[in-house]
C-alpha cells in the first residue's frame, strides 16, 4: 500500500509542475509523460506511454537522443536547446535537461525535464522588432544614448577610487576593448556608463546586456539578431551588435556565458563581423565592446569558464573596481549621498544616521558592496517612524540581527577599536603578496599568475596594504 500511495503521489506532483517530464526504461520506452509535457507536444498521454521513443518522434538514434546517449555515458545532459518533431508532424522547440537514474551503478531509468521556449523566442523576436522600429533614430543625442550615468555620478573620497577614475577617463579616450571587473554591486555598469559619456562615442546608443541572465540560444538571437525561418515565429531583426551602431556594447558578466558562445563572440570582435542566427550575410560590427566579470578574470581563465583568447582579445585595457571592504573612505560619503537621494525621494526633511550605526557601517564588510549599502539605506528610510535619526532599529531583520546580539549588546567586532580578525586576515594576505613576490624576483605579472588574480589586481593590493621588503 505505502508504493501505491508513493507512485500516486509522485505522478500528482509531476502533473501539478510547469516544466515536461518524460521517463523512458533502459530500452527507450516511455514509462511517464506528465501533463505539461503532453500539452507541450500535442500528444495525449495513452498514446506516449508503452510505446518506445522511436514509434513517437521522428529520427530517433543515439545521437539525436538524450535518453539513447544517457544510458550508454550514465552522465547527464544539461540544458540542451532542441528543436525536433513529433510523430504527428508537430515542431517542438525546447531546452531540457536529462538525467540517468542509477542503481548498482546500472542506468535503470532516464528522465527528462523540458521547458517550452518557442513561445518565448517569438516574444524576443518582437520585442526586438520593435527595438529596431524606435531604435535611436530622430532622438536627441546626449542622456537619450540609453545612459543615465557619467563620472559625476561616481560618488568616493578614497585615494583608490581617484586613481581608478583617472584611468577609466584615458581609457574612455583611448577607443579600445576594455574589460572591467569588480564583484557583484561595485558598480561596474554605472563605470562602464560613466566611459561611454566620456568618448567619442558618446553621442551614439549605449545598449548593454547581461550575459549571465539569459540562456545562451536566447542570448546568441539578442546578441547576433535573426533571419525569418530561423526558428519557430522569428523574423528579421537586428541583434544588439547591429543595434549599437557607432556607440558601445556592453557584455555583462561575460565569464557567465557560455564557452561555445564566447568562441562565436571572438569571431566577431576579430572580424569585426557578424552574421545573424539562421543567416549567411556578413554585417560590419562598427561599435566598440566593453566586457566585465564579477571575479578576477585570470580566476575565470585558470577554472575554465572564460576562454583566454577572448581575455586576451577584449583586455587590452582592464579597470579593476575594489570591493567596498577594501575602500572605508567611501563608506561615509556614500550614506550621505544616499541619504540626500532618498530623503528628497520620499519627502523628508534632513536624515541622519546614528553614530554607533555610522561606526558599525565602517567596520561592515559589505559583500553586496555599493548595491547592498544603498538598499540597506533606503530600507531603513522606509522604516522611519517620525524621528530623523536612522539607528540600527530602523535596519532589515537580517542585517540587525548580525549587528546586535540577543542580549542587545553590539559583537566585539564591531565595537570601535577592536578589529583583531580584520587585523589578522590583512597581516595574512600581506605575508602571502610577500612570498609571492620573493619567489619571483619582485615580477609582478609572474607573483599575480602564480597566486591567482589579475596584475592590477595584485599591485592595488601591494598599495593598499603596504607591502615592503620584497
Amino acid at each position: 500500500m505505502p508504493g501505491v500511495v508513493m507512485d500516486q503521489v509522485f505522478r500528482q506532483l509531476f502533473n501539478s509542475i510547469d516544466e515536461g517530464v518524460i521517463v523512458t526504461d533502459p530500452d527507450g520506452q516511455i514509462i511517464f509523460y506528465n501533463s505539461e509535457m503532453a500539452k507541450l507536444e500535442e500528444l495525449l498521454s495513452e498514446q506516449v506511454v508503452g510505446r518506445y521513443l522511436n514509434e513517437v518522434y521522428d529520427a530517433v538514434t543515439v545521437e539525436s537522443s538524450e535518453h539513447l546517449s544517457v544510458v550508454l555515458t550514465k552522465e547527464p545532459v544539461l540544458e540542451k536547446h532542441k528543436t525536433y518533431f513529433t510523430n504527428k508532424g508537430k515542431e517542438v522547440t525546447i531546452v531540457a535537461s536529462t538525467f540517468p537514474v542509477l542503481e548498482d551503478d546500472q542506468v535503470i531509468a532516464v528522465y527528462s525535464v523540458c521547458k517550452d521556449i518557442s513561445k518565448f523566442k517569438e516574444l524576443l523576436t518582437k520585442t526586438m522588432q520593435l527595438h529596431d522600429q524606435i531604435g535611436f533614430e530622430g532622438q536627441e543625442p546626449r542622456g537619450n544614448n540609453g545612459t543615465r550615468y557619467t563620472f559625476d555620478s561616481i560618488v568616493y573620497a578614497s585615494s583608490a577610487m581617484k586613481d581608478l577614475v583617472a584611468s577609466a577617463k584615458k581609457a574612455a579616450l583611448a577607443d579600445g576593448f576594455i574589460l572591467v571587473f569588480g564583484e557583484t554591486g561595485t558598480g561596474k555598469e554605472l563605470l562602464v556608463q560613466a566611459i561611454h559619456n566620456h568618448s567619442p562615442r558618446k553621442h551614439e546608443p549605449f545598449v548593454a546586456i547581461n550575459c549571465a541572465a539569459i540562456p545562451e540560444t536566447l542570448l546568441e538571437s539578442i546578441l547576433f539578431g535573426t533571419t525569418k525561418g530561423a526558428f519557430t515565429g522569428a523574423v528579421e531583426s537586428k541583434g544588439l551588435f547591429q543595434q549599437a551602431g557607432n556607440g558601445t556594447l556592453f557584455l555583462d558578466e561575460l565569464n557567465c556565458m557560455s564557452i561555445n558562445l564566447q568562441a562565436k563572440i571572438l569571431r566577431v570582435v576579430q572580424e569585426r563581423m557578424v552574421r545573424r542566427v539562421g543567416g549567411t550575410m556578413e554585417i560590419p560590427v562598427r561599435c566598440r565592446v566593453i566586457s566585465s566579470t564579477n571575479v578576477d578574470p585570470w580566476e575565470s581563465v585558470n577554472n575554465g569558464s572564460l576562454r583566454k583568447d577572448l581575455f586576451y582579445r577584449l583586455a587590452v585595457m582592464t579597470l579593476f573596481i575594489p570591493p567596498l571592504k577594501d575602500r572605508k573612505e567611501d563608506v561615509e560619503a556614500l550614506i550621505h549621498s544616499f541619504l540626500n537621494r532618498y530623503q528628497k525621494i520620499y519627502g523628508f526633511g534632513q536624515v541622519q544616521i546614528d553614530a554607533v550605526l555610522k561606526d558599525i557601517f565602517l567596520r561592515y564588510q559589505w559583500p553586496g558592496n555599493v548595491r547592498e549599502l544603498e538598499h540597506i539605506i533606503e530600507s531603513a528610510m522606509n522604516m522611519l517612524d517620525g524621528r530623523k535619526v536612522i539607528t540600527v532599529d530602523h535596519l532589515p531583520h537580517y542585517l540587525r540581527a548580525k549587528f546586535v546580539s540577543q542580549d542587545g549588546t553590539f559583537p566585539e567586532y564591531y565595537k570601535k577599536g577592536s578589529n583583531t580578525l580584520a587585523h589578522v586576515l590583512r597581516e595574512v594576505e600581506k605575508q602571502v603578496i610577500r612570498d609571492a613576490l620573493k619567489s619571483h624576483d619582485g615580477n609582478i605579472t609572474r607573483a599575480a599568475e602564480s597566486i591567482g588574480i589579475a596584475r592590477q589586481n595584485l599591485q592595488y593590493r601591494i598599495r593598499k596594504l603596504d607591502v615592503q621588503n620584497f
